[in-house]
């Protein structure tokens, strides 16, 4: 069983890369996924979409994944290992997540159910990138370079000078950090984010 860690602010549309990565994943791959949804101030309603696309999803408290709720989520990660048995399971955690806090509480567990391979990647907000560098600065950083790769969503909300701009912020604040141009809601390019997260 391997893992995807799918991370960003609020409103960057991971839920959508999320629908887009599972019809992906099991066409192209075969792969059978669970879905583990924990977006803060967005409970039931990410839950309620998704289970109209028959997809397993177990909901968390609100709160962040990678601090208060991580006991929460060894438990939910445990039951869908032993009554589930996906390929892959996806996790969205809170947009505050830091992926690297999310795996470390995985494999600190040392059971047999934690997954063998978990890759990450954070989705970024092109339309909101100015605010989101202005006021959370921080805390995008550390996300972006604790990632496997980057995602910079919505990029048919912005011109070509503004998408240039966010990936030269994104190369500054992440050196050397693979970084994807896409739209989720498009399906523009999301082969190649599943191809990275998948192999």
């Amino acid at each position: 069983m391997d893992m995807i860690v799918i991370a960003g602010f609020l409103g960057s549309g991971k839920t959508t890369l999320v629908l887009s990565s599972v019809k992906d994943i099991y066409e192209r791959y075969g792969k059978k996924v669970a879905v583990v949804v924990n977006d803060f101030g967005t409970i039931g309603i990410d839950g309620k979409v998704m289970e109209k696309y028959g997809l397993q999803v177990k909901e968390l408290a609100a709160g962040c994944v990678c601090c208060t709720l991580g006991p929460s989520l060894l438990i939910t990660v445990k039951e869908i290992y032993e009554n589930i048995h996906p390929d892959v399971i996806i996790v969205e955690p809170t947009g505050i997540a830091n992926p690297e806090a999310v795996v470390g509480i995985l494999y600190q567990a040392e059971e047999e159910w934690v997954p063998e391979k978990i890759s990450s990647v954070v989705v970024v907000d092109a339309h909101r990138f100015p605010m989101i560098m202005k006021a959370f600065e921080r805390p995008l950083k550390n996300q972006l370079n604790t990632s496997d790769f980057v995602v910079i969503n919505k990029i048919d909300t912005v011109d070509d000078n503004e998408l240039s701009e966010i990936k030269t912020k994104i190369e500054e604040l992440a050196p050397g950090k693979p970084v994807v141009c896409a739209s989720a809601s498009h399906n523009k390019n999301i082969s190649e984010i599943i191809d990275r997260l998948v192999n």
